[in-house]
């Protein structure tokens, strides 16, 4: 963690916390740091620094992205911009249908992971990117779904009848390419594997259509028996697999805290405490904390061993060649786990108040502004260039200021029901 004197901000204490939350979004406000805006077609570049033509190719747009910023501005209080989001996504996914279409009719197509469909793409033409791509992503799918729906659900969104042709097709898709048993490229983009997260994040959209289909009406092809059978396929390999991400090849990942929060799809009390209690034991870092162990991105030096136009390159198909470079204990240490971590701990505290879960979700919290450069921006990650930690060049990324803004509002919500309740905080 960064020296006291270099801190964007001194940490937060129980005994201060209602005087220096003001102080802390004052100094937030003035420096932007959570200032992430979309473009005309409602969509968020994965880091409003990089150029348009930048070798990085994060000014490109990712599903997974986008929802979580969107998601975050919805949490947040905001009831227009997330909607619109989804709109582009839904218009992106909307050219991809052919692809979708021709995995349903013929499920081995999917091995062949350019015949998926795409998952990142050009922010302001919303088409697709003429590269090779890691695109086996059924989580990245899962979310755009599963955040439709939950709009529909609980925000009066309803689809219109060009959408439900669309997501009537998923999961349909989901079914054809047997998403409870499919290898795919994962939230990480690399290696195809059976992934948890992904299982659970199909498995949480499923549930959000049928929540849809019992509350507001029908939606064409889809029936409710036939989406609790497809949900439960999921659920028995959540059943087999958690708390491990992809067993025995990788157990502790990162990846699974979203199936506590957002998606709410890791349910019970058990696997909630082992994914939480597993990442802290295996993965907090000094600075941030790893997605996984053996994790080679933005390893130490990386900036030496690849030029910019390689670094953010797919190694899905050669990830060996990547983790070569790896050292021990030298992954990187990424920036948007420490909100989350905070955020789950805050969610548990309002539903059971202890003093154990309020000074986990600060301490999360004090770390991730801890992340928080002198420039008042949120980075993608933190790596070990000649022996010390630095943000990498994906600063601000999207993704952290959205994690963090919503840890931010849950220690206000927990602020909020104190005084209410006259508990001390």
């Amino acid at each position: 963690m960064k020296e006291s004197s270099e801190r964007f901000f001194a940490p937060l204490t129980i005994a201060e916390i209602r005087n220096q939350l003001p102080a802390l979004r004052e100094k937030l406000g003035r420096f932007r740091t959570l200032s992430v805006q979309p473009n005309e077609n409602g969509i968020y570049a994965a880091s409003l620094s990089q150029h348009p033509t930048s070798l990085s190719g994060y000014q490109y747009a990712w599903l997974r992205d986008n929802v979580m910023v969107a998601f975050s501005r919805w949490e947040c209080g905001d009831r227009e911009t997330p909607f619109k989001t989804l709109q582009g996504l839904t218009k992106f996914l909307r050219t991809q249908t052919l692809r979708i279409e021709a995995i349903i009719s013929k499920p081995e197509r999917k091995e062949e992971i350019e015949h998926r469909p795409h998952v990142r793409f050009d922010a302001l033409t919303l088409k697709e990117i003429d590269r090779p791509w890691a695109h086996a992503q059924n989580d990245a799918l899962a979310y755009v779904v599963w955040f439709r729906f939950r709009l529909a659900n609980e925000g009066g969104f309803d689809l219109a009848n060009e959408e439900r042709e669309l997501y009537s097709l998923l999961p349909r898709y989901f079914a054809a390419i047997e998403y409870w048993k499919d290898a795919d490229n994962g939230a990480w983009e690399e290696a195809r594997k059976l992934n948890s997260s992904s299982v659970g994040a199909v498995r949480a959209a499923l549930i959000e259509i049928k929540k849809y289909l019992r509350s507001r009406g029908t939606i064409p092809g889809l029936e409710e028996r036939n989406l609790d059978d497809l949900a439960e396929l999921g659920q028995r390999t959540l059943q087999a697999q958690l708390p491990f991400e992809s067993p025995p090849a990788r157990k502790t990942d990162s990846a699974l805290l979203f199936l506590i929060y957002p998606l709410q799809t890791a349910t019970d009390r058990d696997s909630h405490h082992l994914i939480l209690s597993l990442v802290r034991a295996r993965l907090l870092g000094a600075v941030g904390v790893r997605r996984y162990v053996g994790d080679s991105y933005f390893c130490q030096d990386y900036d030496e061993w690849f030029p910019p136009g390689r670094r953010s390159e797919d190694f899905s198909n050669r990830i060996e060649l990547r983790d070569e470079y790896l050292q021990p204990g030298c992954e990187a240490q990424w920036c948007v786990f420490d909100p989350l971590l905070s955020t789950i701990y805050g969610a548990l505290y309002l539903q059971t108040p202890t003093p154990q879960l309020l000074e986990r979700q600060l301490y999360h919290l004090n770390r991730a502004i801890g992340q928080i450069t002198e420039q008042g921006q949120c980075p993608e990650l933190y790596y070990l260039r000649r022996g010390e930690f630095v943000p990498n060049e994906h600063t601000p990324l999207a993704w952290t200021q959205a994690n963090l803004a919503i840890a931010l509002h849950y220690l206000e919500l927990v602020v909020d029901s104190a005084s209410r309740t006259g508990t001390t905080v």
